[in-house]
């Protein structure tokens, strides 16, 4: 985006419209200005990135789709015509630029068309539109529905009635506890996410039911329980897909404003809610809203129907807990006690914590759940099955290198594909040599004591220190975040 909005609130409105889509917004001149004076936040993190103040500053997000197209397309450098037409086909990238438009800006613009970008503008005066490449928009509210068409973008995107944005720029935000204004924590109290199949008559679809106190009813900094069930019912819906929806959880609400965070593990959920979040009129019922609204969105060809439960009543989340929950986990998991890992062809990936563990990879198999705990092979089967292309793909398990520890030829392609190339070899069952990498879900640490050439494990609930000589964070610090 190019140039000063007529005001500040139509420049943050039309910012914040692409953000809400994932796309990325670079700014450069007066919208600068314009974002720091309404307090907008911006960075790499958020998908907002100022370039500077003058017109040349657009040299520095072309040479982001000049080496997309060098990388990714394999284009030889020199080959201008190739070039243009990969960033055309593939880089799907638009100008916004406001009046004036001065004759720099003009030859910037032309530019950008001729990478295939369109030029979208509201300056009415000597500018001569060409169709599809350089359009004239008087209204600013318009500029984001032009700009998709010109570009023939089209982006599926589900409206949450919740009174804060939704964004995926917010996955892996940490709220710090001076900011933040209750705290459901597993650890420490009862709570859980739960996915129960019903009826399709037993559903009343999109009812969200809170049971207990508001989120304005707690003291401020409280630790609170909380338990969400979800009742799905549809015609393709089957048990299994229950634990592949619980565990989206977690993906569909740390997406929730740049102040709400969360993290996941059957009935170890965490979620902290800010006091910015909170005081924007945030609340339980909104916990449900986004609950329902990306199941059915995301998983429309399976649920038919879909009501929400948000429990924060103490003693109702400790009797569901124990006398539902705990025993329908108890269930799953007896289903695959049984099995072994020679006993079937194939292990699955799981790059669902990738959000914050970018170079994180679990290998699934059936002696071995994901390091969350709550994804098993038969979850990750069943995942796979639901999105072909989504976190978890199979790996076949045709040519071992080393049974004893574990090594076999395409999980070390599969872990060296999904980490980006940050792996290049993981064992199934050897903590020395090349072990899996870990995200920061565990509730478990298992290490060597090389003096008594001992193996130590520490849980999460240990606050003291270790025969290690370090405590579990000190521990986690080292351990999590994926290479």
């Amino acid at each position: 985006i190019i140039g000063a909005a007529p005001t500040a609130d139509e420049a943050v409105e039309l910012i914040k419209s692409y953000q809400e889509q994932g796309i990325l917004v670079t700014l450069v001149g007066g919208r600068i200005d314009q974002a720091v004076e309404k307090g907008l936040k911006m960075g790499y993190n958020v998908r907002i990135v100022p370039l500077g103040k003058e017109i040349t500053a657009v040299v520095h997000v072309v040479s982001v789709a000049l080496r997309a197209a060098l990388i990714f397309g394999n284009v030889e450098p020199g080959d201008a015509a190739t070039l243009m037409k990969y960033t055309m086909d593939r880089v799907p990238a638009f100008v916004n630029a406001f009046a004036p438009v001065d004759d720099v800006t003009v030859a910037a613009g032309a530019g950008a068309i001729a990478l295939g970008f369109p030029v979208i503008t509201n300056d009415e005066n000597n500018i001569f539109p060409v169709p599809k490449s350089l359009i004239v928009q008087p209204d600013v509210s318009k500029f984001n529905a032009t700009s998709l068409e010109a570009r023939d973008i089209k982006i599926k995107i589900t409206k949450i009635d919740i009174p804060v944005s939704y964004v995926s720029a917010f996955e892996g935000e940490i709220i710090r506890k001076a900011d933040m204004q209750i705290e459901a924590d597993g650890s420490r109290v009862d709570c859980f996410e739960f996915v129960q199949m019903k009826e399709l008559s037993e559903v009343e679809d999109h009812k969200i039911t809170v049971v207990g106190k508001d989120f304005d009813e707690f003291e401020v900094g409280e630790k609170i329980s909380m338990g969400i069930i979800a009742h799905v019912a549809g015609k393709a819906m089957q048990p299994d897909f229950e634990s592949v929806f619980e565990r989206k959880f977690h993906s569909f609400l740390k997406t929730v404003s740049k102040d709400l965070c969360t993290q996941d593990k059957r009935d170890l959920i965490r979620v902290r809610v800010s006091k910015d979040t909170f005081n924007q009129g945030f609340r339980a019922k909104h916990i449900g809203e986004v609950i329902y609204a990306k199941l059915k969105s995301e998983y429309d060809t399976v649920i038919d129907k879909c009501e929400v439960f948000v429990y924060t009543d103490a003693d109702q989340v400790h009797d569901l807990r124990h006398n539902l929950v705990i025993p329908t986990f108890n269930a799953r998991d007896a289903r695959i006690g049984n099995m072994t890992d020679e006993s079937v062809d194939e292990f699955y990936t799981c790059i669902l914590c990738q959000a914050f563990s970018p170079s994180h990879v679990c290998i699934v198999t059936p002696e071995r759940l994901g390091l969350c705990g709550a994804v098993s092979w038969l979850d990750a089967k069943a995942t796979h099955e639901l999105q072909p292309n989504g976190p978890s793909q199979i790996v076949r398990k045709d040519h071992c290198i080393d049974e004893v520890v574990g090594r076999y030829e395409e999980v070390d392609e599969a872990v060296q594909k999904y980490s980006q190339g940050a792996l290049e070899h993981v064992t199934l069952y050897s903590i020395m040599e090349d072990p899996m990498t870990s995200c920061g879900c565990f509730e478990c640490i298992c290490g060597i004591e090389p003096f008594s050439n001992g193996v130590v494990i520490v849980n999460r609930e240990h606050v003291g220190m270790t025969p290690i000589g370090m405590t579990f964070s000190e521990l986690a610090s080292m351990t999590g975040g994926g290479v």
